[in-house]
């Protein structure tokens, strides 16, 4: 199509695709035949079993509180223990819905529709509603979402046993805005100065480094805000040479994004970059959600920064390619 970058045809055929696959897929069967024994079973109860196996216990708050009591200094200690407690009630829910199933399916309990439903979406690897009324959101498939759920726990699980973190993940968390608002409230208590009169900078680090290895190799925490990563670059790409946002190469859909520095500060300093697009940053690929309180979508997280070479391109000009940054992908 005229005007539009050659990833946008792949964009439409990636699309299509899945949605044949997915009409081919609600016809396949859901019940296998009974095996050699005599048993019988289905790809359902298989996947319940294989996703509990792979399940960890809950975090042990308590404990956590202990070790990370809640202090006027220490905000991100509230953050903690919220976020576990939030991944705690998602296992709780996973975990019995898992069991529920199974239960049904050997004949302790009744098959409800519910369970039948569940059943259906495990089959298809798609994430149940319920697991889904209880998350994050997502457009992932359920293999690579467990897949996502158990990296998140584990990040969280480092954290607990390491302390905070050299950089953080920031799609790990539950509630993202709780974090960056945990980000404004520390600066402001240290700056003394009202949380109202506060912005936040941002800052593309000249590295390579895209995951918490490499950042606690090359990393020491900033005194001022958190050094985050796991962004996606959605449209464009980061180019590395010339610190700009740039064409996106053909067939690349998304970039990861190298680790960026997030600097609260008063809101009358000059900002260090004065060329930028202002790129809106997203939990998922699908950008679109319910209207929050505060009259933004609930998928939408924070507009960042990024420098932009104002010879080659303009912030127009990205904003017509639609250019954002994701939390997570959709495989």
């Amino acid at each position: 199509v005229y005007t539009l970058h050659p990833n946008a045809n792949m964009s439409v055929a990636i699309s299509e695709a899945s949605s044949i696959l997915d009409a081919v897929l609600s016809l396949q069967p859901r019940t296998s035949s009974g095996n050699a024994s005599g048993s019988s079973s289905t790809p359902a109860s298989a996947v319940a079993q294989k996703l509990q196996d792979q399940l960890p216990e809950l975090f042990d708050i308590a404990a956590v509180e202990q070790k990370y009591p809640v202090r006027y200094e220490e905000i991100l200690n509230t953050v903690l223990v919220q976020e576990l407690s939030r991944y705690n009630r998602l296992l709780k829910v996973i975990k019995a819905q898992l069991k529920a199933l199974q239960d049904a399916e050997n004949g302790l309990v009744l098959l409800t529709p519910e369970l039948e439903e569940l059943g259906n979406n495990l089959s298809d690897n798609r994430v149940p509603r319920e697991f889904l009324r209880f998350a994050y959101p997502s457009m992932k498939p359920l293999s690579s979402w467990i897949k996502d759920l158990i990296q998140r726990l584990q990040f969280f699980s480092r954290w607990v046993d390491e302390g905070p973190p050299a950089a953080f993940w920031l799609p790990g968390f539950f509630f993202t805005q709780s974090f960056l608002t945990a980000v404004l409230q520390s600066f402001s208590r240290l700056a003394q100065v009202p949380i109202d009169e506060i912005s936040l900078d941002f800052e593309v680090l000249q590295s390579s480094t895209k995951s918490e290895t490499d950042a606690k190799a090359a990393l020491s925490p900033p005194s001022v805000g958190c050094h985050v990563y796991g962004l996606y670059l959605e449209g464009a790409r980061w180019d590395d040479d010339e610190t700009v946002v740039a064409e996106a190469h053909p067939g690349v859909l998304f970039h990861e994004m190298p680790m960026i520095w997030i600097e609260p500060c008063e809101s009358s300093r000059p900002r260090k970059s004065r060329d930028v697009y202002e790129c809106p940053v997203y939990k998922t690929a699908a950008r679109a959600g319910t209207l929050s309180t505060t009259g933004l979508s609930t998928n939408y997280v924070l507009t960042v920064r990024l420098p932009i070479d104002p010879h080659q391109s303009s912030a127009a000009y990205w904003a017509k390619r639609g250019v954002a940054l994701l939390l997570q992908l959709s495989t």
